[in-house]
């Protein structure tokens, strides 16, 4: 512990010491009539025509250039689009130095000065275009490597990307949408010796006549932009590898190419692994599956209606001991004509995971402890196909249509061994010792088309259609086999099943779930002036589920024993029908742009079950209320409010039992009513390209007023549940806050984030009061030397403190990261990464470290690269985090992926 304390303070000393060595020069930048100059370039280059610092004039037109060394000859060059550039020589610089410029017209002048050197930023309208070169040092593999080193721009451990704070939606390469614009896909895959420049796309809308209309100050997209000579070109990688671990042989297999031209573009993504990469994880699926296709606003309202992935758990490359990967994608991009243009995708995946985690878990209402060790095996296969069309004869009529083919076969084995002491009526104790053994399996298969219409019909009048349906079948099937040791076993759930006895008890259930859904919206713009405009919609939701269930027991002679009772067969239609309008108006004043408006919701849910039709209507006013005021065009302070109404799927209405855990009966309540959320957010932005300073901040306040919870009955561990819409409001109050800044080569933050919620919880009758506040503070800094040893340095704590009813725990957790890569000569690259987490809780302490490092060899403009990797080199066995519950708080220990050494080929195509 000291000697990584050590370690930090000492890189943190190494750059203080390196930015107290150097020099600045700073001054300011004015056209031929004085007016300030703002996003000018001002490049300082060394010898050899390196580049040793550069700067963005603000709107005041002044400039820093800062970490010059000490007597040295730097050649400034300050060039702007439409000015002529200027370049004057700056000898043996001792001091930091004021250097003011005058910049006279001279456009002509730009394209020959732009063969020599290229601006490292330059702005055009609502775009932001870095050069990449300007920014990283070579010993970037991935776009992900060089996007963290641009100026605003981060990008976390699952790939997404932020922009000044704002989430990349979608990511371009050369202008084509690369697998439906994921940006894990993206920033894991894409080379980075083949990008030029990042395009940053500001205030972005997929529809080019939607721009503008709507609120899309903080829409975000980037676009790379590939070098010259590979306009038209396949390039690409072919990886393997080969090792050991665990006492098995360790390999990965991964080509990869990519063409692009103007008029094609074709994207092979492939990995056949068992080093614990899962090459397409959960939620990758669900960032494709879950995809939106709408570029208008949302109408308050929603159905929950996929009910798969019941009692499947959802492995993490951290939290499973070994994962055996296979995925091959296909992406296309054709422009058939100058008017349609034609993209699809396949992608093909395979999972194979085994797990080990051990529990302790305390229940809020008994004070019962149940400690488990569970082991599982899980084999997840998935299929995604996709057609797209876009059809544009006009700037005034857009027409895109998108179909997807879903198809996943999921099935998990798991073997749980629960140990707990049940405290008795007459004051004993029961120790039990349980034995439960599980298969989760289900096989959806999902048809999703959406069609969406853009018309503008005048320079006054915008139209929209957008429409999507929705057809899904599901068979989730789950089956438990529960044995307590030594006993005969008692009926499990209090004899709510009218189960046969036996030991062990062998429960089944079968599901069938069939989902239609439509979805469609009209929207019709009257642009006022070009400071305002009214939008008028209206539209529908309906949905048709049927759901089949049925309860059965398997007898220790192999024949079955059908629970026909009405509590344990379900057969139910249920329909949604939501009709709706709403009214919105957009004003721009100043710098303030205020939109007021509303939906209103004609709600009817209908089912028919055991012969009986119920039906509830509900009719919801939903305001919304939007307040933007820009401060500076890249400084934003935004004010949220929004009502909105939500309503569950066909299983919550199902009022006979559902067995879909081995501790768990669920019964459905055709009384349902939406739950209606209150939500207020305000959200600060700012990005300073005179210093680059980042900073944001967000504070949001949520009430649920009849918020759809569980009434739970519990008897020890097992409970039976049903939904109803709570007479108590749940409450939640979050904020967070980022500041990053730039001193030269390093970047340094600090961030902060704190949840606070309160709700109530009904156990056996009894209404529990439930608080939780999690707290959390993160520092980090992060180098970008051209040569040696750079480094990427955070430290975060995180403070959770719950009280649920009679039960308080609290858990700090601390975390230090330190990743670093050393450039030996032009050919040798070490890498090392290394964390350590202090676990601290009620029930115990527990410290788990992880260190893994590569050594990497690659002679200069060499199309070969080889590599020497060791993960898990401390060989830790598990992670801990603890787990706040509406019945339980949990300390859960995950075990992790082994010690793995392998030696990895790869080669440049």
């Amino acid at each position: 512990m000291n000697k990584i304390i050590l370690l930090i303070v000492s890189l943190f000393l190494t750059a203080i010491v390196a930015h107290a060595q150097s020099v600045k020069i700073t001054g300011t930048v004015v056209d031929s009539l004085g007016t300030p100059v703002p996003m000018a370039n001002i490049i300082a280059y060394g010898s050899n025509n390196t580049m040793g610092a550069f700067g963005i004039t603000n709107t005041e037109g002044r400039y820093q250039l800062l970490n010059l060394k000490k007597d040295s000859t730097y050649v400034l060059k300050v060039s702007f689009l439409g000015l002529k550039p200027i370049e004057e020589t700056v000898s043996k610089i001792q001091a930091d130095m004021v250097k003011n410029f005058i910049m006279l017209d001279g456009a002509d002048q730009l394209d020959a000065i732009n063969l020599v050197y290229e601006m490292p930023v330059t702005i055009k309208g609502d775009t932001i275009v870095y050069n990449s070169d300007s920014f990283t040092n070579g010993t970037e593999q991935k776009l992900e490597d060089v996007l963290k080193k641009l100026p605003g721009m981060e990008v976390n451990e699952d790939g997404d990307v932020q922009v000044e704070g704002n989430t990349v939606e979608k990511v371009f390469i050369n202008g084509k949408e690369f697998f439906e614009g994921d940006t894990r896909l993206a920033t894991k895959n894409i080379p980075a010796d083949a990008i030029s420049k990042v395009e940053v796309l500001k205030n972005f809308n997929n529809v080019g006549q939607l721009k503008g209309i709507g609120n899309d100050q903080d829409r975000v997209a980037i676009n790379i932009r590939l070098k010259e000579g590979k306009e038209k070109f396949w390039f690409g990688e072919i990886t393997a590898a080969g090792g050991y671990g665990n006492d098995e042989a360790r390999y990965q297999v991964q080509p990869k190419a990519f063409y692009y031209s103007p008029d094609l573009s074709i994207n092979v993504l492939t990995d056949f692994n068992n080093l614990g990469i899962p090459a397409f994880s959960f939620r990758d699926f669900s960032r494709f599956t879950g995809r939106s296709f709408s570029n208008t606003r949302n109408t308050g309202s929603n159905i929950d209606t996929d009910t798969g992935g019941q009692g499947i758990s959802l492995f993490r490359a951290n939290q499973a001991v070994n994962i055996e990967s296979k995925f091959a994608a296909l992406n296309t991009s054709l422009k058939a004509s100058e008017t349609l243009d034609l993209n699809g995708y396949v992608i093909l995946s395979s999972t194979d995971t085994e797990d080990r985690a051990d529990s302790r878990r305390e229940f809020i209402s008994s004070g019962l402890v149940d400690e488990s060790e569970t082991f599982s095996t899980q084999r997840n296969q998935q299929a995604l196909f996709k057609l797209g069309a876009d059809y544009k004869p006009n700037a005034n009529f857009t027409l895109d249509y998108n179909g997807q083919l879903n198809i996943t076969d999921v099935e998990q084995l798991s073997d749980r061994l629960s140990l707990r002491a049940e405290p008795q009526e007459d004051g004993s104790i029961n120790n039990i010792v349980e034995d439960i053994d599980q298969v989760n399996s289900q096989r959806p298969i999902v048809i999703d088309q959406n069609l969406n219409m853009y018309y503008t019909g005048g320079e006054r009048s915008i139209f929209s259609f957008e429409g999507r349906y929705v057809d899904q079948e599901e068979d989730p099937f789950y089956q438990a086999i529960r044995n307590i040791r030594d006993t005969q076993d008692p009926e499990p759930f209090d004899g709510r099943l009218g189960l046969a006895q036996q030991d062990p008890y062998n429960i089944n259930q079968g599901n069938l779930v069939d989902t239609k859904r439509l979805d469609a919206k009209l929207d019709y713009w009257y642009i006022l002036n070009k400071i305002s405009n009214i939008n008028l919609t209206v539209g529908t939701i309906l949905t048709d589920q049927s759901y089949n269930s049925n309860i059965f027991q398997v007898l220790e002679d192999g024949t079955t024993n059908n629970l026909t009772q009405q509590e344990a067969v379900n057969n139910v239609d249920y329909n949604y029908t939501d009709l709706y309008a709403g009214l919105h108006y957009k004003i721009i004043k100043g710098k303030f742009t205020v939109t007021p408006g509303f939906h209103i919701h004609d709600i009817t849910t209908r089912d028919e079950q055991n012969g009986i039709v119920n039906e509830i209507q509900t009719t919801a006013f939903l305001p919304d209320f939007n307040v933007r005021y820009d401060i500076k065009s890249s400084q934003s302070l935004n004010l949220d409010y929004r009502q909105t109404i939500r309503f569950s799927d066909v299983e919550n209405y199902a009022q006979a039992l559902v067995f879909n855990n081995f501790d768990r009966l669920n019964r459905g309540n055709n009384q349902l009513e939406g739950a209606i959320d209150d939500v207020l957010s305000l959200n600060y932005r700012n990005f300073n390209m005179f210093n680059y300073t980042t900073i944001f901040g967000r504070i949001s306040y949520t009430k649920q007023r009849d918020a759809i919870q569980n009434n739970l009955t519990l008897d020890g561990i097992n409970q039976v549940s049903a939904p109803i819409n709570s007479i108590f409001d749940q409450e939640n109050i979050s904020g967070s806050g980022t500041f990053s800044r730039e001193f030269g080569r390093i970047r340094t933050g600090i961030s902060s984030s704190i949840t606070y919620s309160t709700s109530n919880n009904i156990i056996n009758d009894e209404v529990l009061e439930s608080n939780n506040l999690i707290h959390s503070y993160t520092l980090s800094t992060r180098s970008n030397f051209d040569k040696g040893v750079n480094f990427d340095v955070s430290y975060s704590i995180s403070f959770q403190d719950t009280e649920n009813g009679t039960i308080e725990n609290q858990f700090t957790t601390q975390r230090f990261d330190i990743n670093a890569d050393w450039q030996i000569g032009k050919s040798l690259r070490l890498e090392a990464d290394y964390n350590l987490s202090l676990f601290d809780a009620d029930a115990g302490n527990q410290n788990f470290d992880f260190l893994e490092a590569s050594l990497f060899y690659q002679k200069p403009d060499s199309k070969w690269e080889y590599k020497v990797a060791a993960t898990n080199l401390l060989n830790t066995e598990a992670i801990v985090n603890a787990n706040f519950g509406q019945i339980t708080t949990s300390v859960n220990q995950n075990f992790v992926l082994p010690r793995y050494f392998y030696l990895q080929v790869r080669y440049d195509i």
